[in-house]
């Protein structure tokens, strides 16, 4: 079986992020993707958002994508949530028979070497590298898959921002999935339902 891990903030979950998944699964026919949502990232701040409403968010982003399901699994790790520590975990749970890769994008792979035993997560894992945030993928060592695809505009960032600053979901890009549970949780900036009348 061909397994693939994406990690990530998800914070939210968005388009993109799902383009990015549905490219990688067909491009290497993979059997799984397992997306994890990161406890607690090393090279980024931590998100504003908490763990499990994020899990609940990708869950609901990825619902109606067949051969995609979301891992809880950093939750039961150690924080930083470094990558190395997913992989073991995920073959551990999983069974590490499987054909593994590892999905990052290529502005992480620019920093690649600064990573928590980056040599090991090569081991362990299939590299396969997307071009994002306008950085190319550039040279790639070997045994690395580059993963070439048309970028989709969008980031967590922006969505978040645009939020805070107008509450207008369908505007700041909130995926349709995932926009009641949003405004149910008073997340972004949103006033929580039941707290005052919605329209």
């Amino acid at each position: 079986m061909k397994y693939c891990i994406f990690g990530g903030s998800f914070d939210p979950p968005h388009e993109g992020h799902r383009h990015v998944a549905r490219s990688a699964s067909d491009t290497l026919r993979l059997d799984r993707v397992f997306w994890v949502p990161a406890q607690d990232p090393p090279h980024k701040s931590r998100p504003g958002t908490p763990f499990e409403k994020r899990v609940a968010m990708v869950r609901l982003a990825t619902a109606d994508m067949p051969r995609h399901s979301v891992s809880e699994i950093e939750a039961r790790l150690p924080v930083p949530s470094y990558s190395l520590n997913t992989i073991l975990a995920m073959k551990a749970e999983h069974g590490p028979e499987h054909q593994w890769h590892f999905l990052i994008g290529a502005d992480n792979w620019a920093i690649f070497p600064t990573w928590h035993r980056w040599e090991e997560v090569l081991k362990e894992a299939t590299l396969v590298v997307y071009p994002r945030n306008g950085v190319p993928l550039g040279a790639l060592r070997e045994g690395v898959i580059g993963l070439t695809l048309l970028e989709f505009p969008g980031e967590s960032r922006a969505i978040r921002e645009s939020l805070e600053a107008t509450g207008d979901l369908e505007k700041a890009g909130v995926l349709p999935e995932i926009r009641d549970y949003v405004r149910s949780e008073g997340l972004y900036g949103l006033q929580a339902a039941g707290s005052r009348g919605m329209t």
